[in-house]
């Protein structure tokens, strides 16, 4: 099954148009920020100047994304800022 690896790494054809939304976003931003030689972005900075509504919209898609392994979180206690790095999904991924 030649690109067996590859196509199941890409799928993401089950995905709500939120999610793929948000993933987009995340992937322009990653690769806005890949220029600048950062590899991270900021919990903080993301939900910067959104509505409760957004924001809220927002964090449970990156935990979507989390769970499907598109992106990386960490935190280093409760409250502190949540740190999102890509994963080679993301970045090789068609939305």
């Amino acid at each position: 099954m030649p690109g067996g690896d590859e196509s199941r790494l890409l799928d993401n054809s089950g995905w709500s148009s939120r999610t793929r939304a948000v993933a987009k976003y995340l992937q322009n931003l990653f690769e806005d920020e890949a220029v600048h030689g950062r590899k991270a972005l900021s919990m903080d900075s993301l939900l910067a100047r959104k509505t409760r509504k957004e924001a809220s919209r927002m964090f449970f898609e990156t935990l979507v994304l989390k769970t499907k392994d598109y992106i990386h979180v960490e935190q280093g206690k409760p409250f502190d800022d949540i740190c999102i790095k890509p994963r080679l999904k993301l970045l090789k991924s068609d939305f």
